[in-house]
């Protein structure tokens, strides 16, 4: 029997087949939030493992292989959006971009970081959930 196993045939090294899925899935060096979350239900379904168990071995994978998680980049971009706003419910152009270019430049071992885009709609998004006010004009600041 070949092809790609089912629930009902048991695989010999779970892991592995789950590393070795992931490594055939991703291209380009960047891995979006869908594909990561496929390969997450992947290992669940196909290979029988527990959820929080595929999710990390889907981390640790993609990680190894120097691609770009953009779940993981944009926790980290929340994360850095958190920290420059608790404060004041303010984010200006200057942190707005420091973040951004923190998590969009690809990093050492990387070929890629987060896409422009994602990181636009994510700050905007963040602003939006959170009533942070972003500048706009000289004296005026506004939740976008």
């Amino acid at each position: 029997m070949s092809g790609s196993p089912t629930p009902l045939q048991p695989v010999a090294d779970p892991v592995a087949a789950l590393r070795n899925r992931i490594a055939a899935r991703v291209f380009g060096g960047y891995c979006d939030s869908v594909l990561r979350g496929e390969l997450i239900q992947q290992g669940i379904s196909d290979f029988g493992l527990e959820p929080a168990k595929a999710a990390l071995l889907t981390d640790v994978a993609l990680e190894g292989l120097g691609c770009a998680n953009e779940q993981k980049l944009c926790d980290e971009l929340t994360d850095l959006l958190r920290r420059f706003t608790d404060q004041d419910k303010k984010l200006d152009p200057k942190e707005r971009s420091d973040a951004i270019q923190m998590v969009c430049k690809p990093r050492f071992g990387y070929s890629k970081g987060l896409e422009l885009k994602v990181a636009d709609a994510l700050v905007v998004n963040f602003c939006r959930a959170n009533g942070v006010r972003v500048k706009v004009g000289l004296l005026r600041w506004t939740i976008p």
